[in-house]
């Protein structure tokens, strides 16, 4: 083995002894995934302001130019880790996007002679670069993963794995909005990008990689093309219905969470006086100053027995963004996936159709919560709606990933998470985000034609410019929602039966035109 790396778990026994721990480095390192990829969020407001950008620059800048990278990048990553280290391939990813995340800080335009390169460009590509290295992270991390759990134990494995999603969004936004409030926002990437470096030297000389297929009956040395695993995932007949409703889910999921720390101030708040230039910026306003005066967070005197608060407890500034808003995202996200694996792996021993089921309720239910947050009166009202909306919406990501590999061979299992990861983050995070940010600007560069034909966008031209974020979400949730009926589709086309290790169903064909075998149907029928 490799310097100062331990050497391979060969045994389930010495799998079972191990991978407690190995799950939480593998956590711990996605969480860094997610400070440093969500952190941007609640800095954008005050890199709009800096650099004189507008929401489609920024919707480009956290969605679309991280998303291309880290989707195509994926998969070839994924194949190197199919037939190489796969903690190899993690470190040196976790150690990429730290040190780009780092650099983002340092976005400042660049003149080569005439030429200017911007720095609106210049934090596009770094931001390329942090999508360039979060591609080799997750793929790695759910094959191994799989080799240290049962397959019946695998969906919660991989759901409370997941959760690190949200624990990293709750600590960027956490961060990110302390950091900015203390420091600056180009600082404020130095500080979270820096320790994901030093992380990456202790998940190399500590975790141990199981061999590939230990957890099915014969371990795996297969390593098979690009092309053949993306034929094996899309000859399933479930697969092509249950990937696209996925990206459908993150479309909305991304494209309201990115937008969330903008979204408070602007919807509920006022133009700051001492915004100068083209680009407006909102001091976002408390309804409830008492809860905030309750918590700590500003002061408040007793005048003639009466309480008067403080002016800061009715501003809201990025930190108190940052706590409220990270809050509800993570904590409510880190619920969401987890009961989601839990509640998969017990309804699916029986049919396994409920892996795709429980993602497709939660996405219906969470989604008229997304709307009447987004139509709340208060923001406190809209983050008490929001919270139970992301905790439904978040219960897709375990069961979508597991039932996945259920289907594919051991030695796919990284492969198969690259593929339906380029699907969902292009769907999702890639346009997601992007396309909110042109339609805010749309409906803000159409306000005066807008606000009179459509009276309910806003009482007059410049509050239909201030709300057009909020309409871009809400025409977000709408027309994505319909598309989660493909999730209990691709359910009625999962393979019936017993599988065997490579994801073959023994009495039933597993793709179309196979005209061999018979329909048996474990669980109760739709």
């Amino acid at each position: 083995m490799a310097f100062l790396s331990p050497s391979m778990i060969t045994t389930m026994d010495a799998a079972r002894k191990h991978r407690t721990y190995a799950l939480w480095i593998l956590i711990i390192v996605y969480i860094f995934n997610f400070i440093d990829r969500q952190i941007v969020n609640i800095l954008q407001e005050d890199i709009k302001a800096d650099l004189h950008l507008n929401d489609t620059q920024l919707g480009m800048m956290t969605g679309l130019a991280f998303a291309v990278v880290y989707c195509t990048m994926g998969i070839p990553v994924a194949r190197i880790a199919d037939s190489t280290s796969r903690k190899g391939v993690m470190v040196i990813s976790l150690a990429v996007w730290s040190a780009f995340t780092a650099l983002c800080g340092l976005a400042n335009p660049i003149h080569i002679g005439t030429f200017t390169i911007s720095a609106f460009v210049v934090l596009l590509i770094t931001r390329m670069g942090v999508g360039l290295g979060e591609a080799g992270g997750s793929p790695p991390a759910h094959a191994m993963i799989s080799d240290l759990y049962e397959k019946e134990k695998r969906g919660r494995a991989l759901a409370l794995y997941s959760a690190g999603l949200y624990a990293g969004t709750l600590l960027g936004y956490y961060l990110g909005g302390w950091l900015s409030e203390a420091l600056n926002w180009r600082q404020a990437f130095f500080v979270v990008g820096i320790p994901g470096v030093i992380f990456a030297i202790i998940a190399w000389t500590t975790v141990r990689e199981p061999i590939r297929g230990l957890s099915g009956s014969t371990p795996s040395t297969d390593k098979p093309t690009f092309l053949k695993s993306f034929a094996k995932l899309w000859s399933l007949k479930a697969f092509p219905y249950y990937a696209i409703a996925t990206g459908a889910g993150t479309f909305i999921t991304y494209g309201l969470g990115n937008w969330m720390p903008s979204f408070m101030p602007r919807t509920y708040g006022v133009i700051d006086p001492a915004t100068i230039g083209s680009t407006a910026r909102y001091i976002g306003m408390w309804s409830m100053p008492e809860l905030q005066n309750a918590l700590g967070m500003c002061q408040s005197t007793m005048v003639d027995g009466v309480k008067q608060f403080a002016q800061d407890c009715y501003e809201m500034n990025k930190t108190e963004i940052g706590l409220f808003y990270g809050t509800c995202s993570g904590v409510g996200g880190m619920i969401g996936t987890i009961a989601g694996g839990y509640i998969a792996d017990r309804l699916g021993a029986k049919d396994r159709r409920w892996f795709l089921w429980v993602p497709m309720w939660g996405k219906i239910l969470g989604a008229p919560l997304f709307i009447l947050a987004m139509l709340a009166p208060t923001v406190e009202l809209s983050l008490l709606l929001y919270f139970p909306g992301i905790t439904l919406a978040a219960m897709y990501l375990g069961p979508s990933l597991a039932i996945t590999h259920h289907l594919v061979p051991a030695s796919m299992r990284a492969m198969s998470s690259a593929v339906l990861f380029f699907i969902l983050n292009i769907l999702g995070l890639g346009t997601g985000p992007f396309v909110v940010g042109m339609m805010s600007d749309w409906i803000g560069s159409n306000a005066e034609s807008l606000s009179q034909a459509h009276s309910f966008l806003g009482d007059s031209v410049d509050q239909v410019k201030q709300m057009s974020l909020k309409w871009a979400m809400i025409i977000a949730v709408i027309l994505m929602t319909p598309l989660a009926l493909l999730w209990h589709i691709g359910a009625m086309k999962l393979p019936k039966g017993e599988l065997t290790d490579d994801g073959d169903a023994v009495k039933e064909a597993l793709t179309e035109g196979d005209p061999t075998g018979s329909s048996i149907t474990v669980g109760p029928k739709p």
